[in-house]
């Protein structure tokens, strides 16, 4: 049974579940296990260590999935309003 929502809408998924992609710790077969099991599973890709992506990211990897990246603005104060 799945629970549609607007998340399993919009990534199309069967649960409303995500894997937080943490740099190290969220590698493929963990971002598998959530994918097979009917929610999104990205990689966590902070490091930025190329090869380690790419040992991570093998076309086998079921879909959907993607790789979460740090945002580093390099502003000491971020804001959204003017």
């Amino acid at each position: 049974m799945s629970l549609r929502t607007a998340f399993t809408e919009l990534f199309g998924v069967a649960h409303p579940i995500a894997l937080a992609p943490m740099g190290g710790s969220a590698g493929g077969a963990l971002a598998a296990a959530v994918a097979n099991g009917g929610g999104l599973g990205p990689v966590g890709g902070g490091r930025g260590d190329p090869e380690w992506l790419e040992r991570e990211l093998v076309p086998e990897r079921p879909e959907p999935h993607g790789v979460g990246l740090p945002h580093l603005s390099g502003q000491s104060n971020c804001s959204t309003s003017d």
